[in-house]
């Protein structure tokens, strides 16, 4: 079976004749994707998934969610990011999806040491009042740093030491903290305001008992940005 990206694709109801009963069809086995492209990159990245290619291009700082169809339970799916423009090859993997699973898929670094992962998406409910937070450092240009939600006291620090590169584990945080406040600084014994590398409130865009992912990259793909910012993508519910 040939493997397909499904994208934002809304599938359109088939009318069946009521004459006569319809064929039975094989269920469909699938795995779900988010694709995350935070890679300081002028151009556009195409990715080709299993040979196919999305046809969408994908902008910095943007998501792709899809399906991919698998033929057993348990397939291997080759994911290759290309630049739009040239078509040359950024970067690739090669990734074991199981049924009914959903994977990140993150593309990040620079033009000229592009990192391309994956993190499979954690499937149990959250703590009824708490919200789900994984982190990833993605600016190369950033010394390892600490988070703090609802506050800047020793209390309030959620991450500790975070490098780039680094995903922390996904871990719970009381919800009015936060909506509070989520501050980034240079790593310290404690917060030093001199350290900041920037603060942001949440608030509205979250939503109870729910899971996200934020990463620390640039505001833009332009290669001289050196503009930080918190992306906040939200995950999948079990």
């Amino acid at each position: 079976m040939k493997k397909l990206l499904l994208s934002l694709i809304l599938i359109p109801l088939v009318l069946v004749s009521c004459k006569k009963d319809p064929e039975p069809q094989p269920e469909e086995i699938r795995s779900y994707v988010s694709i995350l492209s935070l890679v300081k990159h002028n151009d556009n990245i195409t990715w080709v998934v299993d040979g196919v290619e999305v046809q969408n291009e994908q902008v910095y700082g943007s998501r792709i969610l899809g399906a991919v169809l698998l033929d057993a339970d348990t397939e291997e799916i080759s994911f290759t990011a290309e630049n739009s423009n040239t078509g040359s090859v950024i970067e690739s993997l090669l990734l074991t999806m199981e049924k009914d699973k959903h994977y990140l898929i993150l593309l990040y670094g620079t033009a000229d040491d592009p990192i391309l992962e994956v993190k499979e998406v954690e499937s149990d409910e959250v703590t009824s009042g708490y919200i789900r937070f994984q982190f990833l450092h993605a600016s190369p240009d950033v010394d390892s740093m600490d988070v703090f939600m609802g506050g800047t006291e020793v209390d309030d620090r959620v991450l500790t030491d975070l490098s780039f590169g680094e995903f922390s584990e996904a871990f719970e945080v009381v919800e009015y903290k936060a909506r509070a406040s989520v501050t980034l600084a240079i790593h310290d014994e404690t917060y030093n305001p001199e350290n900041e590398i920037l603060n942001y409130d949440y608030n509205d865009l979250l939503v109870s008992d729910a899971s996200y992912f934020s990463v620390l990259a640039y505001e833009i793909g332009d290669p001289a940005d050196t503009v930080p910012k918190l992306w906040l993508y939200d995950l999948p519910r079990p």
